[in-house]
């Protein structure tokens, strides 16, 4: 070494010239290295997020296939009640429809805005008609290319095929939108940093921006049901400017007249440094972009890593984590449970996974899929442990939300058509001939029925007849209402007009029972939106209530005031009032409480409930004040007519 100092340090200073000048000019390379392996990364987080996505939607078609080929969906009802429950999940569900075996469209949801595509025969539309020839085939869902839709906008369709005892019964058709579906599923910062193209075969699904040609082109091709779509990604304009980096100059001058040890240790140094810092940024990518909250603890159970979602969820206040166990966050039945999963996954060197619910530190409690997993060596041996906290409260939410909706539907269904059926059939029919009759003999038309206790007795009959008929028509009421099938004409109604009638109506019997009716109005009262008949029915029930349960002498008040968006109108008496323990249920069917002023003793206790379900769908709200021996508050607000006012000039 001694006999040549000036070649080894000469040929030391030209090595370490020759790798700085060349680190220098392979500097933007591997910038654009670093670059495609984010957009690779990036292309495949974006296609796997997608295809969750799509999956996640045609699962919850199935669900509602499965539930009509088995009959627990029938008729148009109880099938758009579950297509709400599916729309409000996803927003990116254009239409929810069922078509006929002939490719009718007959029931579609929502109404309003797919109403152009009501009764369309989609056989008649190339690409709906050789999906449909594909699902009659093969019996399986089979999904379109991408299609201007009928509402408007581009998008694809899913014609899933309903088989039942062998027969094709129609199609349950989910018509999606593009471009919400591919925004859902795609982070909000990706469309900034790359340019992003979504085709199926020659027709685009979804286009941000040109793809640039400035940086490396990646495509990805994932399964959309039977189709297949390909993903193409660059990085922006923007994106590859950002990773445009310039070495500084003065520290290339600087390493060149470093000395041949130290330029190499440094260089060594750097190299070995770099090295680290690129691992632990595909670690920490791998971490950080996880939507799940992640940790790795040592076989002590001390943390050695925690992402940021892990750190929202259970360390709000940013407490120190390494080194720390899980006696510092959570509480002693929790960590009993978690060491109990960690002993069997050491032991089985296989993942356990657990649901379990918690309170997260935003206040929100949500259902949470625990799922541990070994981490091996080379040689095989545990010498961490992983564990993935998802958040499933939405699926489970689902779930329920879905099985409840069928749970209601069927028993709602059921007792109201054996209801409604033995009803109609068994009591009106032969009460209109006792009341036919009885009228008869009251009129005596074939002549005097000689004993006058017979005329006392057919008078009784035909009284007590029209009283039950009254009964059955308050029963057939209330079940037409919350059937849908009651409609409501929306219209401009003045309360005070309606209110004076009302009062007209029932004066006569408050003078035979010298309770005094008091109107108190303001001036320019504004019209409501309502329906003038069903409106007028609420009050002549709530003046005929106040009324029966008064004694003489008693004070009925109906009284209004302007609110701004809406009207109050309130009926007051003074009569005996409601129990404190009955007002939670005096508005309920078949409800009769005991010295109730709303409820009536004759009846079958349906009164109230008419009221209530003829003002909530009104979009009104009804509230009831009430004590015992001091009288009954009713109001009622409906929204205020939006139009131009009757009394404008």
């Amino acid at each position: 070494m001694t006999r040549y100092p000036r070649r080894i340090s000469f040929g030391v200073w030209v090595i370490l010239t020759a790798l700085v000048i060349g680190g220098w000019l392979l500097a933007p390379s591997r910038q654009s290295d670093l670059l495609q392996r984010k957009t690779h990364s990036n292309l495949e987080h974006l296609s796997a997020q997608l295809e969750a996505h799509i999956l996640t939607r045609l699962t919850i078609a199935e669900y509602i296939r499965r539930q009509m080929a088995q009959g627990h969906i029938q008729g148009k009802i109880s099938f758009l009640a579950e297509a709400h429950s599916a729309y409000e999940l996803f927003s990116d569900f254009q239409a929810i429809n069922w078509v006929d075996p002939d490719g009718v469209i007959r029931w579609i949801y929502p109404y309003k805005q797919n109403l152009p595509a009501l009764n369309l025969n989609v056989r008649n539309l190339p690409e709906p008609k050789a999906a449909l020839k594909r699902a009659d085939e093969t019996g399986k869902p089979q999904l379109t290319a991408p299609i201007t839709l009928q509402q408007g906008g581009n998008g694809f369709v899913a014609y899933i095929p309903i088989i039942r005892a062998g027969k094709n019964i129609g199609y349950l058709d989910i018509v999606f939108r593009a471009a919400p579906l591919v925004q859902a599923a795609i982070d909000g910062d990706l469309l900034s940093l790359y340019d992003v193209l979504i085709t199926d075969g020659d027709k685009i699904v979804f286009k941000n921006r040109p793809i640039s040609d400035r940086a490396p082109v990646l495509s990805e091709t994932i399964n959309v049901g039977n189709r297949q779509w390909k993903i193409t990604m660059s990085a922006s304009d923007f994106n590859t400017e950002a990773h445009d980096t310039i070495l500084d100059e003065l520290v290339l001058a600087a390493l060149l007249v470093l000395t041949a040890v130290v330029s190499i240790l440094l260089y060594l140094t750097l190299v070995h440094q770099a090295k680290l810092r690129e691992n632990d940024a595909l670690f920490r990518s791998f971490m950080e972009f996880s939507p799940s909250a992640v940790n790795i603890k040592d076989l002590k159970g001390r943390y050695l890593h925690v992402n940021t979602r892990w750190q929202e969820w259970f360390n709000p206040e940013n407490l120190p984590i390494i080194g720390n166990t899980l006696d510092s966050f959570f509480s002693e039945e929790h960590i009993d449970a978690v060491r109990y999963h960690e002993k069997n996954v050491v032991k089985s060197k296989r993942p356990s996974s657990e649901e379990y619910q918690r309170i997260l530190a935003d206040g929100r409690t949500v259902s949470i899929l625990f799922q541990k997993f070994p981490i091996l060596n080379a040689e095989g041996e545990v010498i961490a442990l992983g564990t993935v906290n998802t958040d499933i409260t939405a699926n489970k939410r689902t779930e329920e939300t879905l099985r409840l909706a069928l749970m209601k539907a069927e028993e709602a269904s059921q007792s109201k058509s054996k209801f409604l059926a033995t009803m109609s059939h068994e009591l009106r029919t032969p009460l209109n001939a006792i009341i036919g009759f009885s009228d008869i003999l009251t009129g005596q038309y074939f002549g005097d029925l000689g004993n006058e206790r017979y005329l006392d007795y057919a008078k009784d009959i035909n009284a007590s007849g029209k009283h039950l008929l009254s009964l059955i028509d308050e029963v057939l009421d209330i079940s037409a209402i919350e059937l849908g099938k009651r409609k409501l004409v929306m219209e401009p109604v003045s309360i005070a007009e309606l209110l004076k009638d009302c009062i007209n109506m029932v004066s006569q019997r408050a003078e035979q029972r010298d309770i005094t009716i008091e109107l108190r109005l303001p001036g320019n009262l504004p019209d409501i939106n309502a329906d003038m008949p069903a409106t007028r029915q609420i009050f002549l029930n709530l003046l005929a209530n106040s009324l029966k349960f008064s004694h003489p002498g008693d004070d009925i008040t109906l009284s209004a005031s302007d609110l701004g968006q809406q009207v109050e109108i309130s009926v007051a008496d003074t009569g005996i009032g409601i129990r404190k323990e009955h007002l939670a249920t005096v508005v309920e069917p078949f409800v009769k409480g005991e010295n109730s002023s709303l409820v009536a003793n004759e009846g079958v206790g349906l009164g109230l409930s008419i009221v209530k379900s003829i003002v909530t769908a009104q979009r009104g709200t009804l509230d009831i004040e009430s004590e015992l021996g001091l009288g009954t508050k009713v109001t009622v607000t409906f929204p205020k007519w939006e139009g131009k006012d009757r009394n404008a000039a």
